[in-house]
């Protein structure tokens, strides 16, 4: 009962003093808003340096990029820069990456965890996810830049698939999922080692 009084009585200072000090204007500089301590606009006078993408438009017999570590969703080896945006109605990357198309224009199939409704388990017969509608959440073209700093993170793979890393995600998804007596699985149930 005490510890309440206290706390309300500790809460009613506090207000009044926030309420006594509401009608005051402080002013607060910009160069204190941040960690860099200049103005907010201090950069307004810098130009981005021109760059394009790496390899030549889709189809054009772009190489691969090496992923760097398991699952990693491949990189765009081509230029998109002149693709439509991807919307709601429209994904240009499916007219040519849907298994059915793929092979006749050289491109590189969409795996099956993209026709699979994976919250579910569920196949959905050779069409498209629509978790995995728009691409470029996950899958990004590679600029070809000179950057300030050089990357030195080496990648790291368990092991390789048929001679070259690649993804393996349907067989590692469920790791660590136990079954329930209806098929479907609990993400929230831990794993115990027996």
């Amino acid at each position: 009962m005490k510890r309440n009084v206290i706390s309300v009585v500790a809460a009613l200072v506090l207000g009044a003093s926030w309420v006594s000090g509401a009608g005051q204007q402080t002013h607060i500089a910009e160069e204190t808003l941040g960690l860099v301590k200049v103005s907010v606009d201090a950069d307004s006078g810098l130009v981005e340096k021109p760059y394009k993408y790496k390899g030549t438009a889709p189809g054009a017999g772009n190489k691969r990029i090496p992923r760097t570590y398991d699952n990693q969703p491949p990189m765009i080896p081509h230029d998109i820069s002149e693709l439509p945006i991807i919307t709601q109605e429209e994904n240009t990357c499916m007219s040519c990456h849907m298994p059915d198309v793929a092979p006749s224009v050289g491109a590189i199939a969409i795996p099956k965890t993209h026709l699979t409704n994976l919250r579910k388990m569920e196949d959905l017969k050779g069409e498209m996810y629509q978790g995995r509608w728009f691409c470029t959440q996950c899958h990004a073209p590679q600029a070809e830049l000179d950057p300030a700093v050089m990357n030195k993170f080496k990648g790291a793979y368990h092991k390789k698939i048929g001679g070259e890393y690649k993804s393996n995600l349907f067989k590692t998804l469920r790791e660590g999922v136990i079954e329930d007596t209806s098929g479907s699985f609990d993400i929230n149930k831990e794993v115990v080692a027996e």
